[in-house]
């Protein structure tokens, strides 16, 4: 019973010791976001420009109206882009890229100007997508439907990808993927996807898009060959993204970017190729 009301003593004295300190965060002033992709496919060319703001206070988005943007290319393109809302601005009319040719964002806002340039990579369509069960106990994957694509790499030079799946309209899946992963690529380019199982049991391991799928279920896949450094931009950003607190976490940083003059986020030019499936 003494070193009961000991250790409850004991307790105490800590808990009167006890002080609440408050940390003073410095916040640095907000920085220009960009965010804009233009393909090769005829669209709209659209480019959305925020404020960035203090990680503690995330609850609103500044969106930016007052913002000259213009988008030129080597190939001659010149187009003012026009606010619409929330940030955005937008060309008037469809456009499209050039392989080989380089484009470049301005961007003048409260005086700064701001740039960003890249060049269409070249890409070959998605040959095949299709779609198998693999039954369970099988070696490689859980039992399921999923779904295996298949397309070609660009041999002359070394080439990178997203790959965007949709499941009825809802994105499922952002994949990223280059050459260096060889037989292993989502493109699957050393297999037969036409016989997934065959490949299998000869001892072959084709890569699916890992989410399982249901009959009369509508796939689409969106290839993007985007630059090295947009891909490197992605693995950073993913990296900072998934922090989960632990001492394995990356340090906090803004992922490297293309925008000059201190802006944030990323204006990308990508090479877009598209397939759909359904679901047998």
């Amino acid at each position: 019973m003494k070193n009961l009301i000991y250790l409850t003593l004991f307790s105490l004295v800590f808990a009167a010791c006890e002080k609440i300190v408050d940390v003073e965060i410095p916040s640095e002033s907000p920085r220009l976001v960009v965010e804009g992709q233009i393909t090769n496919l005829k669209e709209l060319w659209k480019v959305r420009l925020t404020l960035s703001q203090p990680y503690f206070d995330q609850e609103e988005v500044d969106a930016i109206a007052d913002a000259v943007v213009t988008i030129k290319g080597t190939d001659g393109t010149d187009v003012l882009l026009s606010h619409t809302d929330t940030g955005m601005f937008v060309s008037n009319d469809s456009l499209q890229c050039l392989v080989g040719e380089e484009y470049f964002l301005s961007i003048i806002y409260k005086g700064d100007t701001y740039t960003a340039k890249e060049k269409l990579q070249n890409a070959f369509a998605i040959d095949t997508l299709a779609a198998f069960y693999l039954p369970p106990n099988d070696r490689s994957f859980p039992e399921g439907t999923y779904i295996f694509l298949q397309g070609q790499s660009d041999q002359a030079n070394q080439s990178f990808y997203l790959f965007k799946t949709y499941r009825n309209d809802t994105l499922k899946s952002e994949d990223l993927d280059d050459d260096e992963f060889g037989s292993v690529s989502l493109l699957n380019s050393a297999f037969d996807v036409n016989d997934i199982l065959g490949e299998i049991a000869r001892g072959s391991l084709p890569r699916p898009i890992l989410f399982d799928v249901d009959t009369d279920d509508t796939i689409r896949v969106e290839q993007y060959a985007i630059t090295q450094q947009y891909y490197q931009f992605l693995i950073d950003l993913g990296a900072q993204q998934g922090r989960s607190g632990t001492p394995f976490d990356p340090p906090p940083a803004n992922p490297n970017n293309n925008i000059s003059n201190g802006g944030l986020g990323y204006f990308s030019v990508a090479h877009k190729e598209e397939m759909e499936l359904v679901v047998e």
